[in-house]
Protein backbone atom coordinates (compact mmCIF):
# COMPACT_ATOMS: atom_id res chain seq x y z
CA UNK A 1 0.00 0.00 0.00
CA UNK A 2 1.06 3.59 -0.62
CA UNK A 3 1.06 5.86 2.40
CA UNK A 4 -0.30 9.40 2.23
CA UNK A 5 0.75 11.09 5.48
CA UNK A 6 -1.13 13.79 7.32
CA UNK A 7 1.77 16.26 7.25
CA UNK A 8 3.45 15.88 3.83
CA UNK A 9 5.63 18.99 4.32
CA UNK A 10 7.94 16.89 6.55
CA UNK A 11 8.65 14.23 3.91
CA UNK A 12 11.35 16.03 1.92
CA UNK A 13 12.98 19.41 1.44
CA UNK A 14 11.20 19.86 -1.90
CA UNK A 15 7.87 19.05 -0.25
CA UNK A 16 8.57 21.61 2.48
CA UNK A 17 9.23 24.36 -0.10
CA UNK A 18 6.12 23.38 -2.08
CA UNK A 19 3.80 23.35 0.93
CA UNK A 20 5.19 26.66 2.21
CA UNK A 21 4.31 28.25 -1.12
CA UNK A 22 0.90 26.54 -1.16
CA UNK A 23 0.19 27.81 2.37
CA UNK A 24 1.09 31.34 1.31
CA UNK A 25 -1.23 31.16 -1.74
CA UNK A 26 -4.00 29.78 0.47
CA UNK A 27 -3.60 32.62 2.98
CA UNK A 28 -3.72 35.25 0.22
CA UNK A 29 -6.80 33.57 -1.29
CA UNK A 30 -8.58 33.50 2.08
CA UNK A 31 -7.87 37.19 2.74
CA UNK A 32 -8.97 38.28 -0.75
CA UNK A 33 -12.02 36.01 -0.61
CA UNK A 34 -13.02 37.38 2.79
CA UNK A 35 -12.75 40.98 1.50
CA UNK A 36 -14.77 40.18 -1.62
CA UNK A 37 -17.55 38.43 0.28
CA UNK A 38 -17.59 41.17 2.91
CA UNK A 39 -18.10 43.70 0.12
CA UNK A 40 -20.84 41.61 -1.49
CA UNK A 41 -22.69 41.54 1.82
CA UNK A 42 -21.97 45.02 3.15
CA UNK A 43 -22.45 47.18 0.03
CA UNK A 44 -26.03 46.05 -0.85
CA UNK A 45 -27.08 46.35 2.80
CA UNK A 46 -25.48 49.79 3.14
CA UNK A 47 -27.15 51.29 0.08
CA UNK A 48 -30.47 49.56 0.75
CA UNK A 49 -30.69 51.27 4.13
CA UNK A 50 -29.65 54.74 3.00
CA UNK A 51 -32.26 57.36 3.76
CA UNK A 52 -34.01 58.74 0.74
CA UNK A 53 -33.14 55.71 -1.33
CA UNK A 54 -32.80 57.87 -4.44
CA UNK A 55 -29.97 58.27 -6.85
CA UNK A 56 -28.07 61.54 -7.03
CA UNK A 57 -28.97 63.62 -10.03
CA UNK A 58 -26.41 63.17 -12.74
CA UNK A 59 -24.41 66.32 -13.50
CA UNK A 60 -21.80 66.70 -16.24
CA UNK A 61 -18.28 66.22 -14.89
CA UNK A 62 -19.46 65.17 -11.43
CA UNK A 63 -19.22 61.57 -10.15
CA UNK A 64 -22.06 60.80 -7.73
CA UNK A 65 -20.84 59.57 -4.35
CA UNK A 66 -22.46 56.15 -4.58
CA UNK A 67 -20.73 55.51 -7.92
CA UNK A 68 -17.26 55.62 -6.43
CA UNK A 69 -14.99 57.73 -4.29
CA UNK A 70 -11.44 58.35 -5.42
CA UNK A 71 -9.86 57.38 -2.11
CA UNK A 72 -11.80 54.13 -1.83
CA UNK A 73 -11.20 53.18 -5.46
CA UNK A 74 -7.51 54.05 -5.14
CA UNK A 75 -7.20 51.94 -1.99
CA UNK A 76 -8.81 48.96 -3.75
CA UNK A 77 -6.48 49.32 -6.74
CA UNK A 78 -3.43 49.53 -4.46
CA UNK A 79 -4.64 46.48 -2.53
CA UNK A 80 -4.99 44.47 -5.75
CA UNK A 81 -1.58 45.58 -7.06
CA UNK A 82 0.01 44.86 -3.68
CA UNK A 83 -1.50 41.37 -3.63
CA UNK A 84 -0.19 40.59 -7.13
CA UNK A 85 3.25 41.95 -6.26
CA UNK A 86 3.42 39.94 -3.03
CA UNK A 87 2.41 36.73 -4.79
CA UNK A 88 4.96 37.36 -7.55
CA UNK A 89 7.83 38.03 -5.12
CA UNK A 90 7.02 35.01 -2.93
CA UNK A 91 6.75 32.77 -6.01
CA UNK A 92 10.07 34.07 -7.33
CA UNK A 93 11.78 33.39 -3.99
CA UNK A 94 10.33 29.86 -3.79
CA UNK A 95 11.38 29.00 -7.35
CA UNK A 96 14.89 30.25 -6.58
CA UNK A 97 15.02 28.08 -3.47
CA UNK A 98 14.05 25.05 -5.57
CA UNK A 99 16.85 25.73 -8.03
CA UNK A 100 19.51 26.70 -5.44
CA UNK A 101 20.90 23.18 -4.86
CA UNK A 102 21.36 22.69 -8.61
CA UNK A 103 23.01 26.11 -9.00
CA UNK A 104 25.41 25.46 -6.13
CA UNK A 105 26.50 22.03 -7.38
CA UNK A 106 29.08 22.13 -10.15
CA UNK A 107 28.37 18.46 -10.72
CA UNK A 108 25.04 19.13 -12.46
CA UNK A 109 26.64 19.73 -15.87
CA UNK A 110 28.70 16.56 -15.40
CA UNK A 111 25.51 14.61 -14.61
CA UNK A 112 23.85 15.89 -17.77
CA UNK A 113 26.84 15.07 -20.00
CA UNK A 114 27.82 11.75 -18.39
CA UNK A 115 27.35 8.67 -20.54
CA UNK A 116 28.04 6.40 -17.57
CA UNK A 117 26.96 7.40 -14.05
CA UNK A 118 29.46 4.98 -12.50
CA UNK A 119 31.86 7.94 -12.26
CA UNK A 120 29.70 9.22 -9.39
CA UNK A 121 30.04 6.05 -7.32
CA UNK A 122 31.54 6.45 -3.86
CA UNK A 123 30.33 10.01 -3.23
CA UNK A 124 29.00 10.55 0.29
CA UNK A 125 27.47 13.99 -0.27
CA UNK A 126 25.05 13.14 -3.09
CA UNK A 127 23.48 10.16 -4.81
CA UNK A 128 23.01 10.23 -8.58
CA UNK A 129 20.17 8.06 -9.93
CA UNK A 130 19.44 7.68 -13.62
CA UNK A 131 15.70 7.51 -14.27
CA UNK A 132 14.69 5.97 -17.60
CA UNK A 133 11.08 6.21 -18.71
CA UNK A 134 9.62 3.90 -21.34
CA UNK A 135 6.21 2.63 -22.43
CA UNK A 136 5.07 1.79 -19.81
CA UNK A 137 7.40 1.63 -16.87
CA UNK A 138 10.50 2.94 -15.15
CA UNK A 139 14.08 1.77 -14.81
CA UNK A 140 16.34 3.16 -12.09
CA UNK A 141 20.13 2.87 -12.48
CA UNK A 142 22.65 3.50 -9.73
CA UNK A 143 26.37 4.37 -9.94
CA UNK A 144 27.44 0.92 -8.69
CA UNK A 145 25.57 -0.87 -11.49
CA UNK A 146 22.27 -1.67 -9.75
CA UNK A 147 19.31 -1.59 -12.12
CA UNK A 148 15.84 -1.96 -10.68
CA UNK A 149 12.18 -1.16 -11.35
CA UNK A 150 11.72 0.23 -7.81
CA UNK A 151 13.38 3.41 -6.60
CA UNK A 152 15.42 3.24 -3.39
CA UNK A 153 16.56 6.50 -1.76
CA UNK A 154 18.57 7.32 1.37
CA UNK A 155 17.15 9.48 4.14
CA UNK A 156 18.72 12.92 4.68
CA UNK A 157 20.95 12.77 1.63
CA UNK A 158 20.76 14.92 -1.48
CA UNK A 159 19.60 12.94 -4.51
CA UNK A 160 20.07 14.04 -8.12
CA UNK A 161 17.80 12.46 -10.71
CA UNK A 162 19.17 12.18 -14.25
CA UNK A 163 15.92 11.77 -16.18
CA UNK A 164 15.69 10.48 -19.76
CA UNK A 165 13.16 8.70 -21.99
CA UNK A 166 13.59 5.81 -24.40
CA UNK A 167 10.56 6.53 -26.57
CA UNK A 168 7.93 9.25 -25.96
CA UNK A 169 7.40 12.12 -23.52
CA UNK A 170 6.90 11.05 -19.90
CA UNK A 171 6.90 12.95 -16.61
CA UNK A 172 8.68 11.38 -13.65
CA UNK A 173 6.74 12.23 -10.50
CA UNK A 174 6.85 11.36 -6.81
CA UNK A 175 3.77 13.30 -5.65
CA UNK A 176 4.35 13.03 -1.88
CA UNK A 177 7.95 14.25 -2.16
CA UNK A 178 6.92 16.97 -4.64
CA UNK A 179 9.29 15.71 -7.33
CA UNK A 180 8.20 16.29 -10.94
CA UNK A 181 10.41 16.47 -14.02
CA UNK A 182 9.86 15.72 -17.72
CA UNK A 183 11.48 12.70 -19.37
CA UNK A 184 12.10 13.70 -22.98
CA UNK A 185 13.67 11.56 -25.74
CA UNK A 186 17.14 12.82 -26.64
CA UNK A 187 17.31 15.23 -23.70
CA UNK A 188 18.67 14.92 -20.15
CA UNK A 189 16.82 16.74 -17.35
CA UNK A 190 18.08 16.96 -13.78
CA UNK A 191 16.06 17.46 -10.62
CA UNK A 192 16.74 16.94 -6.92
CA UNK A 193 15.18 16.08 -3.62
CA UNK A 194 16.30 15.47 -0.06
CA UNK A 195 14.08 12.78 1.53
CA UNK A 196 13.56 13.28 5.26
CA UNK A 197 11.12 10.53 6.26
CA UNK A 198 11.67 6.80 5.67
CA UNK A 199 8.68 5.22 3.98
CA UNK A 200 7.12 4.00 0.74
CA UNK A 201 5.82 6.51 -1.79
CA UNK A 202 4.08 6.38 -5.13
CA UNK A 203 5.99 6.96 -8.38
CA UNK A 204 3.98 7.58 -11.54
CA UNK A 205 3.95 9.21 -14.95
CA UNK A 206 2.10 12.54 -15.21
CA UNK A 207 2.28 12.82 -19.01
CA UNK A 208 -0.27 11.00 -21.17
CA UNK A 209 2.01 8.57 -23.02
CA UNK A 210 -0.23 5.92 -24.55
CA UNK A 211 -2.70 3.20 -23.64
CA UNK A 212 -0.60 1.94 -20.70
CA UNK A 213 -0.14 5.37 -19.11
CA UNK A 214 -2.41 4.61 -16.14
CA UNK A 215 -0.31 1.54 -15.28
CA UNK A 216 3.04 3.38 -15.33
CA UNK A 217 3.30 3.24 -11.53
CA UNK A 218 5.95 1.94 -9.16
CA UNK A 219 7.31 2.61 -5.66
CA UNK A 220 9.94 4.86 -4.12
CA UNK A 221 11.28 3.45 -0.85
CA UNK A 222 13.15 5.91 1.39
CA UNK A 223 15.47 4.01 3.72
CA UNK A 224 17.42 5.05 6.83
CA UNK A 225 21.08 5.65 5.92
CA UNK A 226 22.38 2.35 7.37
CA UNK A 227 19.68 0.28 5.68
CA UNK A 228 20.20 2.03 2.36
CA UNK A 229 23.98 1.39 2.50
CA UNK A 230 23.24 -2.29 3.25
CA UNK A 231 20.95 -2.50 0.21
CA UNK A 232 23.38 -0.55 -1.99
CA UNK A 233 26.38 -2.68 -1.01
CA UNK A 234 24.39 -5.86 -1.71
CA UNK A 235 24.07 -4.66 -5.33
CA UNK A 236 20.32 -4.79 -5.05
CA UNK A 237 20.11 -8.44 -4.06
CA UNK A 238 18.33 -7.49 -0.83
CA UNK A 239 14.70 -6.80 -1.75
CA UNK A 240 12.79 -4.31 0.40
CA UNK A 241 9.22 -4.15 -0.87
CA UNK A 242 7.94 -1.34 1.34
CA UNK A 243 8.51 0.64 4.51
CA UNK A 244 5.97 2.49 6.62
CA UNK A 245 6.43 6.23 7.09
CA UNK A 246 7.76 6.97 10.58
Amino acid sequence: MFHYPFNPAELSKTAELWWNLFGFYLLVAIIIGALVYAGLIFIPLYYARRRGGGVDEIQPGVIPGERGRTIIVGAIVLLILGSFLTVFVESYISVNKLSEPLQELEIVDEVKKAEDISIFDGRDDILVVEVVGFQWGWTFRYPNGIETDKLYLPQNRLVLFRVVSEDVFHTFTIPDLRVKIDAIPGQVNVFWTLPEKPGTYRVQCYELCGVGHAEMITKAVVLPPELFEFWYDSLGEVIIESLEVR
